[in-house]
């Protein structure tokens, strides 16, 4: 049984400091479960009232007539351990702390949610909060309202999962008067025990809910967390708004894996690769939500709008072309069908523009029209109050049976008053999601739209390969923390990871002696491990095809090196096969403290060092996670190739990624790590490494 059942499908609930106080946290918490007409059993404990609301009372937990499935304790925080104990030993599970003063206000709180944590492990408890507004579930089986907002939710198949408790009470009174409607609420405030994970894994079964949105500060357990979405998204859309998206990472300017790896990075391809769509701000998340939960996936991409007035036609016109989106071009029939019906002032292309004298017949024929054209997948149904004589109402009543045969997603928008002649029954009646702007429309269709590229992509699960026999040995750190390089191409080379021919060495007879068995040009560099930055410090020469060419680079930086080197360390050389001229790539990891190894991929050069544009998994990688990583980049053209230059293999540089994957995955010594540059060699066909740097920490 999910941990969640009986918090949010209780037979029976003990209200622990219930209270006859008018406007008293007690008082309203039981008259919330009270006009939500719950079907089962409440229990309130009060040691001051032998009845509330004509509910008989019992002084303590101890004096309960059984075992119930959900007690909801909302005393100070002093009076909550004694309590927690009591339920414990009555061999009552499950708990909603709603009572402030633990974590959130600092150590000694904190030490009071440790007690707390303590006590439900002791008799194995589910406890959701404490320092939250509760949860509810407005499913007829059940009707439970455990929370204190003073606005009862409206039904629907919307679940939602916030953070903030604060939160839950405002979506909840500023979404009455909406067509937005609610099946669960989960307030998990400091998370304690009870976290997002286990309400997401209980939504995977609960039949009344459609579609799934979050507010989140933090991302706990990330490791499950993707485990239950890859179970819950293929069959529910997970919406979210993660909170804090700007930081010091993004200031950053170096272009190394750990100065780019801010963890909003990280927390972005991490929701991606989830699955989860991130939307800004709450309207999105909500817009998005009521349109998902009421209308069908639309098959594409392609919008038809329909309009009695010019701007707003235009303005979703470019609304969709900015949100991913295409305008559908109608066919030659639907044109022809149109202007059969049309004033000739109208406009029959996309947007089809009826003009202002367009009545309810206008609507019903344009809509019926472009609803049969092959060519559109969704229909946006623009509304500005008409100066003739019709209403809203009365269109979309006009437009009633129509509606009910048409299989694409229809998205209304009403530029008018909510009145009277608004028609809102019927919108509902519809499962019609009505927007007052275009724009807010437009973006909730093209999440729709996200959410069905998504549900459709493959779900091919990570691979969990045990390491290759040649990698079983940990990297061991030199005196600055650096990985021998020598050891570093050894391991790359182990996870099938391409490295340009090479030697290293201090002696120049040995160097030269590789130059004569490779073909040139060459490259000589400084292999010493404390030595990051060589072109910067003159300390990479290119271009080397004769012996002469290379004892002269090697003379040069071997005085350069002395200078910064420690005297008892000699200079060390890498020669390397020079590669023919290709696409820069950069690929770099790091161990995240939350999500363990991460993975960055990107376009090396400018676009990494001025323009940041590199995407970012949490390893280990499906094939499928990785080629989704590279269409993350803004430098799609490059990557297929641009004024001559050869374009990239995409699966095959993807399958480096999975390999570079599960080479971080296999290595926790590493703590971050920088293939930079990768050349594309088009000779190979694949990505060759050109130089590598990894820091090393203590195995764990």
């Amino acid at each position: 049984m999910n941990r969640m059942e009986k918090i949010l499908r209780p037979r029976s609930i003990a209200v622990i400091g219930a209270s006859r106080k008018e406007g008293s946290l007690g008082n309203m918490f039981l008259q919330a479960i009270l006009r939500m007409n719950y079907r089962g059993e409440i229990f309130p404990v009060n040691p001051k009232a032998d009845a509330i609301e004509g509910i008989k009372t019992y002084p303590h937990v101890d004096a309960l007539p059984k075992a119930v499935d959900l007690a909801i304790i909302l005393l100070p925080h002093p009076f909550v351990p004694d309590n927690m104990e009591a339920l414990g030993r009555k061999g009552i599970k499950n708990v909603i702390v709603i009572s402030a003063g633990f974590r959130e206000v600092g150590p000694e709180g904190a030490e009071r949610e440790k007690q707390l944590v303590q006590i439900a492990q002791k008799y194995g408890m589910n406890v959701l909060g404490p320092n939250c507004m509760g949860a509810f579930n407005t499913d007829p089986q059940f009707s439970f309202n455990g929370t204190f907002s003073p606005t009862l939710p409206k039904p629907g198949h919307v679940a939602y999962i916030s953070q903030s408790g604060a939160l839950g009470v405002a979506i909840l009174e500023l979404t009455a008067q909406t067509d937005l409607g609610f099946s669960v609420f989960v307030s998990t405030g400091n998370k304690a025990d009870l976290s997002d994970n286990d309400a997401l894994e209980f939504l995977i079964h609960d039949d009344n809910t459609r579609v799934i949105t979050l507010y989140q500060e933090s991302i706990d357990h990330p490791q499950a967390f993707r485990r239950i979405c890859s179970r819950l998204v293929p069959h529910k859309p997970v919406l979210t708004v993660k909170a804090g998206r700007t930081g010091s990472g993004l200031k950053a300017a170096s272009s190394h894996t750990g100065a780019l790896a801010n963890p909003e990075h990280i927390v972005d391809g991490f929701l991606k690769q989830c699955g989860v769509i991130r939307l800004d701000n709450l309207e999105d998340l909500f817009d998005s939500a009521r349109l998902l939960s009421l209308q069908p996936l639309p098959a594409g991409p392609r919008v038809a709008v329909i309009t009695n007035a010019g701007g707003p036609g235009i303005l979703a016109s470019d609304a969709i072309e900015q949100a991913g989106l295409t305008l559908a071009e109608l066919a030659p029939a639907t044109i022809a069908q149109l202007k059969s019906f049309l004033p000739a002032e109208a406009a029959t292309g996309n947007p089809v523009d009826m003009i202002a004298s367009a009545n309810e017949e206008t609507y019903y024929h344009a809509l019926q029209a472009v609803a049969g054209d092959a060519n559109v997948d969704s229909i946006l149904l623009i509304v500005v109050k008409p100066p003739v004589n019709t209403t809203p109402a009365t269109i979309i009543r006009r437009l009633a049976p129509l509606v009910k045969k048409i299989d694409k997603p229809i998205v209304p928008v009403v530029m008018a008053q909510r009145d009277d002649t608004f028609g809102r029954e019927v919108f509902e009646e519809l499962n019609l999601a009505v927007f007052s702007y275009p724009e807010s429309a437009v973006k909730a269709l093209a999440t729709m739209w996200q959410y069905r590229r998504i549900k459709e992509r493959p779900t091919h699960q990570a691979e969990e390969t045990p390491p290759p026999a040649a990698a079983l040995s940990a990297l061991q750190p030199g005196a600055s923390g650096q990985a021998a390089l020598a050891d570093l191409q050894k391991l790359l080379k182990a996870y099938h990871i391409p490295v340009a021919p090479y030697r290293i060495s201090g002696d120049l007879a040995e160097l030269l002696s590789f130059r004569r068995e490779q073909t040139g040009p060459f490259a000589l560099k400084a292999a010493n491990e404390a030595v990051i930055h060589k072109s910067d410090q003159g300390l990479l020469k290119l271009g080397l095809k004769t012996d002469e060419d290379v004892e002269r680079a090697f003379n040069e930086m071997a005085g350069k090196l002395r200078l910064i080197l420690p005297e008892t360390e000699p200079p060390l050389f890498i020669i390397q096969q020079q590669l023919p001229g290709g696409l820069e790539l950069v690929l770099g990891g790091k161990r995240d403290a939350a999500f363990g190894a991460v993975v960055m991929a990107g376009v090396g050069g400018i676009f990494v060092e001025a323009l940041k544009d590199v995407a970012f998994r949490v390893a280990p990688l499906s094939d499928a996670e990785a080629l989704d990583m590279l269409n993350d980049l803004k430098a799609q053209k490059l990557l297929d190739g641009f004024r001559g230059q050869p374009g990239i293999d995409r699966s095959r540089f993807a399958r480096l990624l999975v390999n570079f994957g599960r080479l971080l995955h296999h290595h926790p010594e590493i703590s971050e790590m920088d293939l930079n540059p990768l050349v594309w060699s088009a000779e190979q066909n694949q990505a060759v490494v050109v130089d590598a740097r990894a820091t090393i920490r203590q195995a764990i």
